[in-house]
């Protein structure tokens, strides 16, 4: 009978044994297969991770299976207990593939006084992951982001001013700006800045709004320089 000398999978031959030997010997392959398995996955003691390339989710409960998501170019890891509904972390790629940078593309806005405003983008620097769009990010990949805007004033503004980061269509982070009037002296066109980390789910959308209380119409700065929105894949 043919029968390989190996301790690992890979010096397995799948041609052994061949149809000539004899049927008596067969316990020698069975045994040689049981010592290259315990020999090659020596710390299995239970139903074993595995690596699985797809573009959706695998159907595995196992804990610690990893899934290489090809929609999104990305690791990730089933972090749920075994038999518990997969809770997939990201591993890598995500921090690397999911940013972007908007601006304002030089058109002005215009802000009425006393109501929240969303803050509209028209032009994008750039878009990794194709996330940004209609004046919002949308989270295609689970994890922690960290967002930037800046909002400038084009004329002279004076009172109160809000700049905010909305989460699903509500308030979930703000900033506060009072422009107090001194003669003149303290007037200025202000630029309006938040930064913040958010906790984001699969389809959750991101977006800043703005809020003044002059008493009259205020216009964003359009310029590429002065107004923009920034947001990167942290964790």
């Amino acid at each position: 009978m043919a029968l390989e000398s190996t301790s690992f999978v890979s010096g397995l031959v799948s041609t052994n044994p061949t149809a000539s030997d004899n049927v008596s010997q067969g316990r020698d392959h069975l045994n040689l297969l049981k010592a290259v398995l315990k020999t090659s996955f020596p710390d299995v003691d239970q139903a074993a991770a595995t690596v699985i390339v797809k573009s959706s989710a695998p159907s595995t409960q196992v804990k610690g299976t990893i899934w290489y998501n090809t929609t999104l170019d990305i690791l990730q890891m089933n972090t749920a207990a075994t038999g518990a509904s997969p809770v997939w972390a990201n591993l890598s790629g995500g921090p690397g593939n999911r940013s972007f940078s908007v601006v304002k593309g030089g058109t002005d806005q215009t802000v009425g006084t006393g109501a929240q405003t969303k803050v509209t983008w028209s032009t994008e620097e750039w878009d990794t992951g194709s996330v940004f769009a209609s004046d919002k990010f949308t989270c295609d990949v689970i994890g922690k982001y960290h967002f930037h805007a800046a909002v400038k004033w084009k004329a002279n503004a004076l009172l109160d001013f809000e700049i905010s980061l909305y989460k699903n269509g509500s308030k979930v982070k703000y900033v506060n700006y009072f422009v107090s009037y001194d003669s003149g002296a303290n007037t200025g066109r202000p630029t309006m800045q938040i930064e913040a980390s958010l906790s984001l789910a699969v389809n959750d959308y991101v977006e800043v709004y703005v809020h003044q209380e002059s008493g009259g119409n205020l216009d964003i700065d359009g310029d590429n320089t002065a107004s923009w929105f920034t947001g990167r894949l942290v964790e």
